[in-house]
């Protein structure tokens, strides 16, 4: 893919995005463009970019919601662990583009609070719907596999590793956050909204 220069080229890098499928490639693409940032092309890029964040996130949000619901008919506390760290590398992609060099500042910090905002408010969920787990282990995969993390280098899913990898009673509830409408560097502040499955 050629890195951007224009909006058009811009614009055609974030609807790549959006589909998903190859991020690495429209990463590395926004990564080496150029944002000439000018009073016509600053709103429409912002809110462009933030409408990307929220599709995505709400993309990571319902796969998650299938996984667990899925996972919560058999006994195996793998697929828990896998579906967070599935979710930890989608938001870790996410987290590249929001510090792409390219970016200004404000816009950079704005997509970096959607994330950690969404990241607090499903991982809340999930802790909260493990509450009801006499035993714990529920809730010690949750915080040993937190959503909170996803600025790390996440695990390669090619590795199989999984914090607590541990077959147990099946998972009940299966909670997840369901990401706020985002809104534009200098936009008022999303509601917060909490959907549990």
């Amino acid at each position: 893919m050629t890195p951007p220069h224009t909006y058009a080229e811009w614009s055609a890098c974030i609807d790549a995005f959006a589909r998903g499928g190859s991020d690495e490639e429209v990463i590395a693409a926004m990564r080496a463009g150029v944002l000439s940032w000018t009073g016509g092309v600053a709103p429409l890029f912002a809110q462009r970019i933030s409408e990307v964040f929220s599709l995505r996130l709400q993309r990571i949000a319902d796969e998650m919601t299938r996984a667990l619901r899925h996972g919560s008919t058999g006994s195996d506390h793998v697929v828990l662990s896998r579906t967070l760290l599935d979710a930890r590398r989608k938001l870790w992609v996410l987290n590249r583009v929001a510090q792409l060099p390219s970016l200004p500042g404000e816009l950079a910090g704005s997509l970096q609070e959607q994330l950690r905002k969404y990241a607090a408010q499903a991982q809340q969920s999930l802790e909260d719907s493990a509450r009801s787990e006499r035993s714990g282990l529920l809730a010690s995969i949750i915080r040993n596999n937190s959503l909170l993390r996803f600025d790390a280098e996440p695990i390669p899913a090619s590795s199989g590793s999984v914090a607590n990898p541990t077959n147990a009673a099946a998972t009940s509830g299966g909670g997840v956050a369901q990401p706020a409408a985002s809104t534009p560097a200098g936009g008022p502040a999303p509601r917060r909204r909490n959907i549990l499955a």
